[in-house]
């Protein structure tokens, strides 16, 4: 009864979201802005209308009474970014336990910290995150985490897209097991569809040495049977490969392939230690990988071998992971950040160049979680970012790509659009208090961080 009575409030958050918006019932006008239209950089006028996008076009568009007129002029429109994996409460552990391995920095730090959170600190601490992505540019993400009930209401009221699944932890399909996977369900029961279909579900056994066989298996077929995807943590770290070696007799991707996993569709976030055989497995499976370079960076964990999942034809996404080994949920620098690290590893400064890099953190994350923009163009949502490229700091921008990766900040982010309503206008935010967030989050975060 509990579930589906914040549910209600989920929805409620969405219907408060529309109130005091008469002027967003009529039609956005965004003119003179830059868009990449199959390839080509180009100045054009955009119309959006009842959530999406229905003019792309260098001719002038006419203003009709009640019109949002926007003068793009200076920025570049792109579709906005997904990011694909991460976890939104973890901004509440930003610099809690820096520069340490993962397995210490999980069992002694975060773990500890994770089991004294309160539904109210989830709430706030998503909110945090939410603020944060969406000064950034970000419109959508794929969410795994506990206290699920907060972090949808968060979602909600913030109004943006999300992807959000229940973190199965469970060695057996024991009682625990099957709680698990009860509570798993209960999400996709409770907000499959909800916030006005800005909400989808997923299904997310925790990583290989989290979950033992039956508890996958049981994962796998609730997801199946719910037709939502998994969303998993796959090939991480080295160790994480070893121990699957030594308690499964085979590495993580061939393992969970044997139980069928793959059958269904899959978000797998990190694939960092992957060989060319598994990489192959997971383009037959239609895998999608979700590479987070900053978080694996720093905690020590290597790089994904981005340019050969490509090459091989898996579709390849960016994310962020947690605030807590990030620090930072900002797509524009993981774009940055997932560019350089391939031209450093393989000595070769034409890889990842920085459209193909873009189109992760947009068209490819979109396709993984059908829903949301996947370019500008006529029919598509109209999930929009405004990126100034007249600033300081991209002034030249003799192409808007490459002003876009190697030089654009969260700060160069003005406008951001989900369905075609501003959550971010000129700067600042519209469905988010900045302040009141802050101000919780600190007051929470003694009653959070581990002696």
């Amino acid at each position: 009864m509990r579930r589906h009575f914040i549910a209600g409030i989920v929805d409620y958050g969405y219907n408060c979201l529309q109130m005091g918006k008469e002027e967003q019932s009529m039609g956005i006008v965004i003119k003179n802005v830059v868009v990449d239209e199959e390839g080509s950089v180009k100045s054009v006028n955009l119309r959006i209308e009842d959530g999406v996008i229905s003019a792309v076009t260098e001719e002038a568009i006419q203003e009709l009474p009640g019109d949002t007129v926007i003068d793009g002029k200076g920025k570049f429109a792109l579709p906005g970014f997904v990011n694909a994996h991460t976890h939104i409460p973890m901004s509440l552990f930003r610099g809690l336990a820096d520069d340490i391995s993962l397995d210490t920095w999980l069992h002694d730090h975060i773990w500890p910290a994770e089991k004294r959170l309160t539904d109210d600190d989830v709430y706030w601490g998503s909110l945090l995150s939410l603020a944060e992505m969406l000064r950034s540019g970000t419109t959508q993400i794929a969410d795994m985490y506990f206290h699920t009930d907060s972090i949808a209401r968060a979602v909600s009221e913030a109004g943006m897209r999300g992807t959000l699944s229940y973190g199965i932890v469970a060695h057996r399909l024991d009682q625990h097991g099957k709680d698990e996977i009860s509570k798993a369900r209960e999400v996709v029961k409770d907000y499959h569809g909800s916030s006005h279909g800005r909400i989808r579900t997923a299904i997310s056994p925790h990583a290989i040495y989290t979950c033992g066989r039956d508890v996958w298996r049981a994962a796998t077929a609730l997801a199946r049977e719910e037709h939502v995807p998994l969303h998993i943590h796959l090939c991480e770290t080295r160790a994480e490969v070893e121990w699957s070696m030594k308690n499964w007799g085979h590495s993580p991707v061939t393992a969970l392939d044997d139980l069928g996993v793959f059958s269904v569709p899959t978000i797998a976030a990190h694939c960092v230690h992957v060989n060319e055989e598994e990489i192959r497995l997971l383009a037959q499976r239609s895998v999608t990988a979700v590479h987070c370079p900053k978080s694996n960076a720093k905690l020590g964990n290597g790089h994904a071998p981005v340019v050969s999942l490509l090459s091989a034809g898996v579709n390849v996404a960016l994310g962020t992971d947690g605030a807590a080994s990030n620090n930072s949920q900002d797509m524009l620098e993981e774009m940055r950040m997932a560019s350089l690290l391939q031209k450093a590893a393989l000595e070769d400064p034409t890889a990842l160049p920085a459209r193909q890099v873009a189109r992760m953190a947009t068209e490819n994350g979109a396709d993984a979680l059908g829903m949301g923009a996947r370019r500008i163009a006529v029919g598509e949502d109209a999930d929009i970012v405004l990126v100034r490229l007249d600033g300081v700091d991209t002034v030249p921008a003799y192409e808007p790509f490459s002003a876009l990766v190697y030089a654009a900040h969260a700060r160069n982010v003005t406008d951001v659009l989900v369905a075609g309503e501003f959550l971010l206008r000129d700067g600042e935010l519209l469905t988010i208090d900045e302040e009141r967030v802050k101000y919780e989050v600190v007051n929470r975060f003694g009653s959070i961080a581990p002696n």
